[in-house]
């Protein structure tokens, strides 16, 4: 039992040893960063749908009226 049970306590320790190291300030730099890299991945995600979704109905508009590309103001 104590084969298997030291490394669960030695890890424990690090981990309870990681987060007595960094302050209040460090968390909310750290949860700071991931949530600005979170709105950007998500604002990436619905603009590129939304130019897909246009470039769709831009090409569904040009094969229902048979006309060239340059000639609709869209």
């Amino acid at each position: 039992m104590d084969k298997y049970s030291s490394p669960v306590s030695y890890f424990w320790g690090a981990i309870c040893t990681l987060f007595g190291a960094i302050s209040l300030n460090d968390i909310a730099v750290v949860v700071g960063i991931i949530l600005s890299i979170a709105t950007f991945l998500i604002n990436w995600w619905y603009k590129r749908r939304d130019a897909n979704h246009k470039e769709r109905l831009r090409q569904f508009y040009y094969e229902k009226h048979k006309k060239d590309n340059d000639e609709c103001d869209l």
